[in-house]
């Protein structure tokens, strides 16, 4: 899980940014937001600033209880470790893959849209002694530099009263509109060539390098390259967490 993370982390703050004008008095204004928001609802806020590589935490009541302190500087990251300690391995790929999928639909939208949208899920956080707890998860990109480059990002967790799953989705919180899921699943197609799903779907069936080659009646070391290629789309390090992305995204 820390290695996916990583990868998406290195998706998001290995852009190329760009110094924005009153960059300093927007950033505090988004920390007044993040504040505020958490105050309101008694959630937790986080603010990531994906240029720099941290994040600023502030935590309600709610998130008080988790045992976060109602504000945290996390200078070593822009995600809130703190936070996804508390949410399940399953629930938190789940939760990296709408992400993956929210940024690249992101950069598709025209920049005076990207703030319009915001992708969703229901987690469950993790209580000793206690059940799991719903809490409603919200991402959004509040900030983004000229060249289209996403800047500040804002997750919110707030308790979820509703029983059961819901589906991740991203919303269009200026119409309240959902997005449908066909408008930016499309973009997963585009993940991966026609050949390299040809090479995943082979793995998924525990074939090797060489028979792949065989079957294929290519050289091991395209077949080689391919995988190195996957890895690198997928954000993964390893074959088996390609194929449980490869098979989430439906790709195979």
């Amino acid at each position: 899980m820390e290695d996916q993370e990583k990868k998406l982390m290195s998706l998001l703050i290995d852009q190329q940014f760009e110094i924005k004008d009153g960059q300093e008095q927007i950033l505090e204004t988004a920390k007044s937001q993040a504040f505020a928001f958490a105050q309101a609802t008694h959630g937790i806020a986080v603010l990531s600033d994906l240029q720099s590589d941290v994040c600023y935490i502030y935590a309600g009541q709610f998130g008080r209880k988790l045992g976060l302190p109602e504000f945290a500087k996390d200078a070593s990251s822009a995600f809130e470790r703190s936070v996804f300690n508390n949410i399940p391995k399953k629930e938190l790929v789940e939760r990296h893959i709408m992400e993956l999928r929210f940024f690249h639909f992101v950069k598709s939208v025209p920049q005076s849209e990207k703030i319009a949208y915001q992708a969703m899920c229901l987690l469950h956080f993790q209580r000793p002694t206690q059940p799991p707890l719903p809490v409603l998860h919200t991402t959004r990109y509040i900030e983004s530099h000229p060249n289209g480059s996403v800047w500040l990002g804002l997750c919110t967790y707030i308790p979820f009263p509703a029983r059961g799953a819901t589906e991740s989705c991203i919303l269009n919180v200026h119409t309240g509109q959902t997005v449908r899921p066909e408008e930016y699943t499309q973009y997963d197609n585009a993940l991966l060539s026609k050949r390299q799903i040809e090479i995943l779907l082979l793995l998924s069936k525990g074939i090797g390098s060489k028979q792949i080659a065989d079957k294929l009646n290519i050289s091991i070391h395209t077949v080689n390259r391919h995988r190195q290629d996957i890895l690198s789309r997928l954000h993964v390090t390893n074959a088996a967490a390609a194929v449980e992305i490869g098979l989430r995204l439906r790709l195979i």
